[in-house]
């Protein structure tokens, strides 16, 4: 990836792709939009959370996601925050399978452990893979749309209290 706005190009042309039909509502529908939409495996995996500080993970093979079990349990009735944070990390795996299958393809994994390592450090370039998938997780949850009409109602207010924070802040997420 050479730039969030190669990311935010690739995350807009996957909404207007997948996100159709009964998938274009807030919140995405993550779940569906992987399993029906994508044909990707959606597999709880317990303990994924305490034992790789994460909730969410790409299959080394990119044909799934595993997800922590206890938070896909909760993903129907647990806090409002807790399907915030699920949806976030499914859409940052999206993001990874979107960006980065074909870094990956050309490793070869023998398990989870060695793909988890792999991810871990990728000869340094674990911090740009990840911040590219987070700024893909960010397009695809807020649709640019959506995301400019919202800080349009707020810029008023802020602006008179921190202008120049608030035209830093919304262009650093490509807004006007």
């Amino acid at each position: 990836m050479n730039g969030k706005e190669e990311v935010w190009d690739k995350a807009e042309a996957f909404r207007r792709e997948h996100l159709v039909g009964g998938l274009q509502h807030l919140p995405v529908d993550v779940f569906s939009l992987t399993e029906l939409r994508l044909g990707l495996d959606v597999i709880p995996f317990d303990d994924l959370f305490a034992k790789y500080d994460s909730d969410a993970a790409i299959t080394q093979d990119f044909t799934g996601i595993y997800v922590d079990t206890e938070a896909y349990v909760f993903w129907e009735k647990g806090p409002v925050w807790k399907q915030n944070r699920l949806r976030f990390s499914v859409a940052h795996e999206l993001g990874h399978y979107v960006l980065h299958r074909e870094v990956a393809a050309r490793a070869r994994f023998e398990s989870f452990d060695d793909f988890a390592r792999w991810t871990h450090s990728h000869g340094g370039q674990k911090y740009n893979l990840e911040q590219a998938a987070n700024e893909f997780a960010g397009r695809l949850l807020v649709p640019v749309e959506r995301l400019q009409q919202l800080y349009d109602e707020v810029r008023r207010p802020i602006r008179r209290a921190t202008p120049a924070l608030a035209l830093l802040r919304g262009r650093s997420v490509g807004l006007r």
